[in-house]
């Protein structure tokens, strides 16, 4: 079995120079997104409520594991990686439940990232009332993902916008919580925006 995920796993580094690849390996799952936000920095997205704890391995391009993240959630969560420290290349990043692979990615840690032309930004209104704005120069599809603590509380999509603007009355979120909005369209666009 090993001998299958290393197989896997190094034809995935070989075959690719994307920033990264989506390949699930259960369908049924595939509730999973790995992004570059900038040059040294990656976003997983679990949008799914696990079922085991999540097993997150990052492989160099020499097969080597350079780190393992084990988390343990009964929600849907996001986890920043931050690759500042490490050698400029290409990272295979395996993603497990119940020992189990789920997805894998490769991701180009040495390109720097292309990203649409689009804008976006959150402010508090008010205790806990936020304002999101996004605008770009064409209409996406907008998906719009908030977390509380790193858990998510709300998943909204919009359809064929290149403008939107809206006022999110957030019930139950503590003062004192981390709160952050992602917003990502088809086009390419990802912005993880803390709110504080």
């Amino acid at each position: 079995m090993k001998k299958l995920q290393a197989f896997i796993l190094a034809l995935g580094v070989s075959a690719t120079a994307m920033a990264n690849v989506s390949g699930s390996v259960d369908p049924d799952r595939a509730s999973v997104t790995v992004r570059k936000v900038d040059n040294t920095k990656v976003q997983l997205i679990y949008s799914m409520n696990p079922v085991a704890p999540v097993t997150v391995k990052i492989y160099d391009a020499n097969k080597f594991l350079v780190q393992k993240d084990k988390i343990v959630a009964d929600k849907p969560f996001a986890k920043a990686y931050d690759f500042v420290n490490l050698v400029p290349g290409k990272y295979a990043v395996e993603i497990l439940e119940n020992n189990q692979v789920i997805d894998q990615y490769v991701l180009d840690m040495g390109t720097p990232v292309s990203k649409p032309i689009a804008f976006s930004m959150v402010e508090k209104v008010e205790n806990n009332k936020f304002k999101l704005l996004y605008n770009g120069l064409s209409a996406v599809n907008l998906e719009i993902l908030v977390f509380e603590n790193d858990k998510l509380i709300h998943e909204e999509h919009v359809s064929d916008v290149n403008g939107f603007q809206k006022l999110y009355k957030m019930e139950g979120v503590s003062p004192r919580a981390k709160l952050e909005f992602f917003v990502k369209t088809d086009e390419g666009f990802t912005q993880l925006l803390a709110v504080k």
